[in-house]
């Protein structure tokens, strides 16, 4: 958690991905459970986690490793992005004890944030 995670969150939204979040204290067979049941076109994860994600059948990309700062620098424009799309999925315990992915669109979390700005605002 930081800097870099706000940074990627960032990205993902930018190219009109959607994210999930994969707490690296989760046991290993819900980190599999959550990635086969999201099926996620790509990973990204830094070099303290990557053991998690051995078994992984999707890409993996390193952050740590510098190798895809080589990429395109232009600032992409995705024109037909538009509140409907897939912001994240989060996952809920489950009541049949498997996580169940709730996926959450971009207006669901602008709402939430104009809700709570107006709610939790000291002014």
């Amino acid at each position: 958690r930081g800097i870099d995670m706000v940074v990627g969150l960032l990205a993902i939204l930018k190219a009109g991905g959607g994210y999930v979040p994969l707490d690296p204290a989760y046991p290993l067979d819900r980190i599999a459970y959550m990635l086969e049941d999201s099926a996620p076109a790509a990973v990204l994860a830094q070099t303290a986690t990557l053991e998690l994600l051995a078994a992984a059948s999707m890409p993996v990309i390193d952050l740590d490793s510098g190798l895809w700062q080589d990429e395109s620098v232009l600032n992409p424009e995705i024109t037909e992005l538009t509140s409907s799309y897939l912001a994240y999925v989060i996952y809920t315990s489950g009541s049949t004890g498997l996580p169940k992915g709730v996926m959450i669109e971009h207006r669901n979390t602008v709402n939430f944030l104009t809700w709570a700005h107006r709610s939790f605002d000291a002014q």
